[in-house]
């Protein structure tokens, strides 16, 4: 009897443990996509509740780099600030929905300047002579668009260390900044990302991929009100 009253009074010690485990609640949550709990689109607070982003979907299908439908309309590698465009026509003349990829407030055109993006050799981040002409024709074009202005990508190849390269990228976002300055754009009317080694333009792993890779890429941001 004195032994099984001793297993009895264990088994109630851990039941009543269990309970008040239980009461403490999960740690750890997942982040689950497309919700906030802080003012940074697309994380979760460790403290804040989890409440709903407002803010319109893309219609893409995952192709070119977009998220495919009902993915927020979110850049989570830029100060990316969600707006209401309902009603704004996209490509397909979508009515209350856009296809549109959104860049600080801004919607973004990643064809305008597609020939226009600017290679560097390895490992360096000053641009070369035969390079300047590209950044001199987007400043042309942004002196002829008040009212746009342009992001600056940065982009290595593969080598070196994932920190190494995404410093390497800023610093080539950078450079070409410099250059749109230098020719008389607003220094509030350019903006700088680096994507490091993370988003190739050619998949490969010798010289030819290499060079495509390391490249700083041309985005035009237009205002949401000026996409029909």
């Amino acid at each position: 009897m004195k032994s099984f009253s001793k297993l009895g009074t264990v088994a109630l010690l851990a039941v009543v443990a269990l309970a008040a485990g239980c009461k403490k609640g999960p740690k750890n949550i997942t982040p689950l996509p497309g919700y906030s709990g802080t003012a940074v689109p697309g994380n979760i607070g460790t403290s804040q509740p989890i409440t709903p982003i407002t803010n319109p979907t893309y219609s893409g299908n995952g192709a070119n780099g977009q998220p495919g439908a009902g993915r927020p309309l979110i850049d989570e590698n830029a100060n990316t600030n969600p707006v209401d465009l309902q009603g704004v026509k996209g490509k397909g003349d979508l009515v209350g929905q856009v296809d549109r990829e959104i860049i600080d407030g801004l919607v973004a055109d990643r064809e305008t300047f597609k020939g226009n993006t600017v290679y560097f050799e390895f490992d360096k981040s000053a641009i070369k002579s035969d390079q300047k002409a590209n950044v001199a024709a987007v400043a042309e074009y942004l002196k002829g668009h008040g009212d746009n202005r342009v992001a600056v990508e940065g982009h290595t190849d593969e080598r070196g260390t994932e920190e190494y390269n995404r410093a390497l990228g800023e610093r080539r976002a950078l450079s070409v900044r410099e250059m749109l300055l230098n020719l008389g754009i607003p220094a509030d009317r350019v903006i700088t990302r680096s994507f490091g080694e993370d988003k190739p333009a050619e998949l490969g792993h010798d010289e030819a991929a290499w060079g495509k890779n390391r490249r700083g890429e041309f985005i035009l941001l237009v205002p949401p009100t000026s996409v029909r």
